[in-house]
């Protein structure tokens, strides 16, 4: 996993990362939005707003942009709350649309966390939400998925216990399809509690469930089937060239035939 550094200039300090800090515990964050790491360091480093983290963390890579032993106005509790001045912050990239670039985020933002716990000396107890104090429904896609999905994961990692690759949503809604994940309710569970993105699966479904057949070769020959033409098996006008065209015939071809028959 590569790590760059993209530091708060020290003019910036005031507005940015004010005070010195010992650190105490993490405290993890979605984005919103779908903006790469370098570009939510980028742009949180050179403006004035009194926010800021210390770490952004996408599909490809974690960009630092505040050191760890300094304070971070992350947690919305305050100029002397714990989740701003003992908090290390991390922001997981693309939570707003979600997806594969979603999970490798947050699959990267694992690995920084777990190096992070072994650094410090730290538990899984360290570990915290912005949600934890000031309320706000942050990790947002993260608590969607399920926390504890997330927690599991970290202490998969710091134990060294192989985490199961995850399937696509292809996959899923195949299995779906085939009555794998139950119905309703059971299913929307389930699928949370696995990682996965209910809304996501769903549709995948629904956009399997409407792809057209391949229309299914003829087994009757051209000349057989004019002749059940000719004996009313098919219908007239209409209806016969429903009934031909949706068993996979062709109407002109199968005309075309009965005519010559009947000369």
């Amino acid at each position: 996993m590569k790590i760059s550094k993209n530091l708060v200039p020290l003019w910036n300090y005031p507005k940015k990362c004010p005070y010195t800090m010992k650190p105490t515990r993490i405290v993890v964050h979605n984005t919103a939005n779908d903006a790469p790491a370098a570009n939510e360091i980028a742009y949180m480093r050179r403006n004035s707003n009194t926010v800021s983290f210390h770490y952004a963390v996408d599909d490809k890579e974690v960009v630092q942009g505040i050191e760890e032993n300094r304070c971070s106005w992350n947690a919305g509790d305050g100029s002397k709350g714990k989740g701003n001045r003992e908090g290390i912050s991390i922001e997981i990239c693309y939570s707003k649309s979600g997806g594969e670039k979603f999970i490798k985020a947050e699959q990267n933002a694992v690995e920084l966390i777990v190096d992070i716990l072994k650094r410090y000396g730290w538990g899984i107890d360290r570990v915290t939400k912005h949600q934890d104090y000031n309320g706000k429904y942050c990790p947002h896609r993260t608590l969607d998925l399920g926390w504890d999905r997330f927690i599991k994961m970290i202490e998969e990692k710091l134990n060294d216990v192989p985490v199961a690759k995850k399937k696509t949503v292809t996959q899923i809604a195949k299995e779906v399809i085939q009555g794998k994940w139950g119905n309703g309710v059971t299913r929307r569970t389930k699928l949370k509690k696995a990682g996965y993105n209910y809304n996501e699966v769903q549709a995948k479904v629904n956009e399997l469930l409407n792809k057209k057949p391949a229309s299914k070769p003829a087994k009757k020959s051209v000349t057989v089937i004019a002749k059940e033409v000719i004996q009313g098996k098919w219908g007239n006008g209409a209806e016969r060239k429903k009934r031909l065209t949706e068993a996979g015939y062709n109407y002109e071809e199968v005309q075309k035939k009965v005519n010559q028959l009947l000369k």
